[in-house]
């Protein structure tokens, strides 16, 4: 896990799951509820996003979708194409250090609500710095073997 942490420069090539993508921002971020939480996000090319967990030994990718059709069953459970998902996780993301991208790039501050089934995940976030635009990210659990640095 480290190593792939350390191997994302920007413009570096990367292959998840025979697609080629080029990573172009690259942020870690800590949660406010819980600072000892850290976790990196980086924007890659065709609209993509990885997240690597490191404490968690999670990565997933995925892509924001501006208007996620899901149904709300409880405080605690969503309906998404006909799947539910637990929620995981909530709080308000900050950023700690952007390695690199700039302000406008990277994702920001954040309120968020997280979801999983399965091999998915799904991130509901608002963005208050940005006019509370939504950012939802709809993405799959991928393991660490999914990803070669080219």
């Amino acid at each position: 896990m480290k190593n792939l942490v350390e191997s994302l420069e920007y413009n570096t090539q990367i292959c998840i799951k025979g697609a080629m993508y080029q990573v172009k921002t690259k942020t870690w971020y800590t949660i406010e509820e819980d600072e000892t939480a850290s976790y990196i996000k980086c924007e890659l090319t065709n609209n993509k996003i990885l997240v690597v967990i490191p404490d968690d030994n999670l990565i997933y990718l995925g892509e924001i979708i501006n208007s996620l059709n899901y149904t709300r069953i409880s405080s605690e459970e969503i309906e998404f194409n006909g799947r539910k998902f637990d929620k995981t996780g909530d709080g308000h993301q900050i950023i700690k250090n952007i390695e690199f991208g700039n302000d406008e790039e990277v994702e920001g501050r954040c309120t968020f609500e997280d979801y999983e089934s399965n091999n998915n995940i799904i991130s509901l976030g608002i963005l208050p710095d940005k006019n509370s635009a939504k950012a939802d990210v709809y993405a799959d659990i991928i393991e660490l073997n999914d990803i070669k640095i080219i």
